[in-house]
């Protein structure tokens, strides 16, 4: 509890987007994104709406009440900043649901998984190559693992700017990543930053720091507007 206490929670601002996190001996412990959006209402009503997004708290410093102290000062900001309505995507059986019905927001859809991915490799493989043809990887040899929860896993080998499945599991791989499909997709299409998949838990990874970092970069491409922090 004590480091908890120590926290100090700051407001960083970048394109009009702000991140509040708890600063604790200068790193940034939990945080939340607070990016806007316009939403239409009606054939030519639209109201500017605070998006929640990057939630996430460093797995060492969970239970010490930061991401509630972060929320109040996340629903200062939005009031501060006349936003009309505030919204989020999140699972309803995760622990940060209940920490936002706490703070007044309530579920006013559900959307439900596809029930099975017909054919994993090609989505995984259409996926990394895209991002292989990336400056990031264009001097880079690895051998990746994607494990999509249902799914048999994934091998490919990342040479050279190109991508290619392997029949068989290798012995080692450089990197191993473990996800649902839909997280999976959201990552590649663009709609999920990086960053908050994996302080949210949803995705996992192991390996070599340089290989993530370089798909870190190659990902945060696709993004305007979403920055590392």
């Amino acid at each position: 509890m004590k480091k908890s206490r120590q926290a100090r929670i700051r407001v960083a601002e970048r394109d009009g987007a702000k991140r509040v996190y708890a600063d604790l001996e200068g790193k940034d412990v939990s945080r939340v994104y607070i990016l806007p959006r316009r939403v239409r209402m009606g054939p030519a009503g639209e109201v500017l709406m605070a998006g929640i997004g990057g939630v996430g708290t460093q797995r060492e410093h969970r239970r010490k009440g930061l991401a509630r102290r972060v929320f109040t000062r996340v629903m200062q900001e939005i009031g501060r900043d006349g936003y009309s309505c505030s919204g989020l995507f999140t699972g309803t059986a995760i622990v940060a649901h209940r920490l936002y019905r706490q703070f007044g927001y309530v579920d006013i859809a559900v959307q439900r998984n596809p029930r099975k991915l017909l054919n994993p490799k090609a989505v995984v493989l259409r996926g990394i190559a895209e991002l292989a043809k990336g400056e990031e990887f264009a001097d880079w040899s690895s051998l990746l693992a994607v494990n999509l929860k249902g799914c048999p896993p994934v091998f490919l080998r990342l040479e050279r700017g190109t991508a290619k499945a392997l029949r068989r599991s290798p012995r080692w791989v450089n990197l191993s990543l473990s996800s649902t499909p839909l997280t999976f997709g959201l990552l590649m299409w663009g709609r999920l930053p990086l960053t908050y998949a994996a302080a949210a838990g949803l995705l996992e990874w192991e390996g070599e720091p340089e290989t993530w970092q370089r798909l870190a970069r190659a990902l945060a491409r696709k993004r305007p507007g979403i920055w590392e922090g």
